[in-house]
C-alpha cells in the first residue's frame, strides 16, 4: 500500500481545521502528531479504501483497484508512519472495514494494539457487533485483561463493555475485571465506565459489585461520579448513588 498517497489525503482532509486540529491534541492525549482529521472523514476514508483499495486515497471511490484484504492491512500496519496518530487510527479503522474471518482479524488486531498510545485509538476502535458476541472475542478481550500495554488492557475492558455487558453475561464480566492489576489511568477510567454502563442494564447487580471491597476506592469514586452526572438514573437511584459516594 501507498503509504505516501494515504499521508497526503489524511493532510488534505485536515486542511483549514487547525482549531479542531489543536483541540484534538489536547483531548487525544498522544505523543504522535495530529493532523485534526476529524473521525467521520476519517471512518469514510478507511471504508473507501476497504472497498476500492488504494486508487481511493486521494481519489474519488471509482479507481479499478482490487478490495483491500487481510495482507494489505498487515503490510499497511508494518509500514505506517508510527508517530502520526491518524494513520495508526486508519489502520485499525482497515482492519473493522475490510471482510475477513474472526482469526484473521483478532490477528490484525494483536499487530494493532501495539501501536497504540491513546486511549482515542481504542474507543474510537472498538464496535459493538453481534459477530464480536462470540466466544473467540470473549476470550481474546478477557487476555488482553492480563497484557502489559495499558491500551492493550483498555482494549479489553472497552471489548467487554460494548458486546457482553447484558443480564446474561454481566456476573462473568465483572469475575474478569476482578483479575485485572494493571493501575494505568486509562484502564481505571475505562473500568470506572463500564461500571457505570452496567448500572444501567442492571442497577442492584452492579451497585453490589461496587460494593465488594476488592474494587479499587479511586475506580468505585470515578463510577459513581459518571453515574451521578448521567441523566439516565432515576432520582431514586441517584439517591443511592450519592449515598454511595458519602460511604466512600
Amino acid at each position: 500500500m501507498d503509504i505516501a498517497a494515504v499521508d497526503q489525503t489524511l493532510r488534505q482532509l485536515a486542511v483549514g481545521d487547525e482549531k479542531y486540529a489543536a483541540f484534538q491534541r489536547r483531548i487525544v492525549n498522544t505523543n504522535k502528531r495530529v493532523y485534526g482529521v476529524r473521525t467521520p472523514a476519517l471512518r469514510h476514508l478507511a471504508k473507501q479504501l476497504a472497498r476500492y483499495g488504494i486508487g481511493a486515497a486521494g481519489g474519488d471511490g471509482n479507481n479499478e483497484t482490487p478490495p483491500l484484504n487481510a495482507a494489505d492491512i498487515r503490510i499497511f500496519l508494518r509500514e505506517l508512519d508510527e508517530t502520526v496518530y491518524e494513520q495508526v487510527l486508519l489502520g485499525g479503522l482497515l482492519i473493522n472495514y475490510t471482510k475477513m474471518n474472526d482469526e484473521t482479524m483478532i490477528d490484525l488486531i494483536r499487530c494493532y494494539l501495539p501501536l497504540v498510545d491513546s486511549w482515542a485509538e481504542i474507543d474510537t476502535f472498538v464496535e459493538r457487533r453481534a459477530r464480536f458476541r462470540a466466544d473467540a472475542w470473549w476470550n481474546f478481550a478477557c487476555e488482553n485483561l492480563h497484557q502489559d500495554g495499558e491500551f492493550s488492557v483498555r482494549y479489553g475492558v472497552i471489548m467487554l463493555m460494548s458486546n457482553f455487558l447484558t443480564l446474561d453475561s454481566m456476573s462473568r464480566v465483572f469475575t474478569e475485571l476482578r483479575t485485572i492489576t494493571h493501575d494505568g489511568y486509562y484502564v481505571k477510567m475505562a473500568i470506572a465506565w463500564l461500571y457505570a454502563e452496567a448500572a444501567l442494564v442492571s442497577f442492584d447487580q452492579a451497585m453490589n459489585e461496587l460494593r465488594n471491597t476488592r474494587i479499587d476506592v479511586w475506580i468505585k469514586k470515578k463510577a459513581l461520579q459518571k453515574m451521578k452526572e448521567s441523566r439516565r438514573f432515576t432520582p431514586e437511584q441517584q439517591a443511592i448513588i450519592a449515598e454511595e459516594r458519602g460511604a466512600l
